[in-house]
């Protein structure tokens, strides 16, 4: 039997079922439509107080994930993924997150700005992955510059992402959120990160004079290739 890929979500259900949609719709490329060969996916879609602009909530966050680590692991999964960004502080309070078989999702992204020879991205994100610098870490080990929108900036998109959490998305916020992505391009960056797995679902089908990254198809992308790669496809 195919070893699973488990995806770690809930914070918000929105993007991580987002996520989970797009391994399935990206495993088409590795096969021909049958069934069987789908990938074998586990989802665990944990009630997590969000920690976007208060960190102290990361005490129960750590704690409800390493109850869960050991379900996890006796699924003996090859991959295993955390789709959200922000919950990546989790990472060095948790165990079953520094295995071999998870992914990062903030360095897969920064892998794949510096394969196409970005060198200065900026990084739409929450208040706290953006304070905490999870994407600047990701980016310099990839010798890339990050830019980063100011308090204001920050605020709004705060408010575009808790839009998306509540299942409700202010589309009304599409044109501020477009002109915050400017004022990055302005400042130099040669790409965008919608560095926080709601903005994929709020931003707008704009076209910017740089690349704007999709979170999570970059991060479905590298998934399936993997999981597809180790299972012989």
């Amino acid at each position: 039997m195919r070893k699973p890929i488990v995806i770690i979500g809930g914070m918000g259900p929105q993007a991580s079922l987002r996520f989970h949609e797009l391994l399935i719709e990206k495993s088409k490329q590795h096969h021909n439509g049958d069934g069987g060969d789908y990938p074998f996916v586990v989802h665990f879609s944990l009630p997590v107080d969000d920690f976007i602009s208060d960190e102290s909530k990361k005490v129960a966050a750590v704690a409800m994930l390493n109850g869960l680590s050991g379900a996890i692991e006796q699924l003996e999964p090859d991959t295993i993924t955390l789709a959200c960004n922000t919950a990546h502080l989790m990472v060095p309070d948790v165990p079953l997150l520094q295995k071999p078989s998870f992914v990062s999702l903030p360095k897969t992204v920064a892998s794949v700005l510096a394969a196409r020879g970005v060198r200065k991205a900026g990084v739409l994100a929450t208040p706290t992955t953006l304070r905490t610098g999870l994407y600047d870490q990701a980016l310099a080990e990839q010798s890339i510059e990050s830019v980063s929108p100011n308090t204001t900036q920050q605020a709004l998109l705060e408010t575009a992402i808790r839009s998306v959490i509540a299942g409700e998305p202010d589309y009304e916020l599409q044109t501020e959120l477009t002109a915050i992505a400017d004022s990055l391009v302005t400042k130099g960056a040669g790409a965008i990160i919608l560095g926080c797995t709601e903005l994929p679902l709020i931003f707008p089908k704009v076209s910017l004079d740089v690349p704007v990254l999709d979170c999570l198809e970059t991060y479905a992308d590298a998934v399936i290739d993997r999981h597809y790669l180790y299972n012989g496809a």
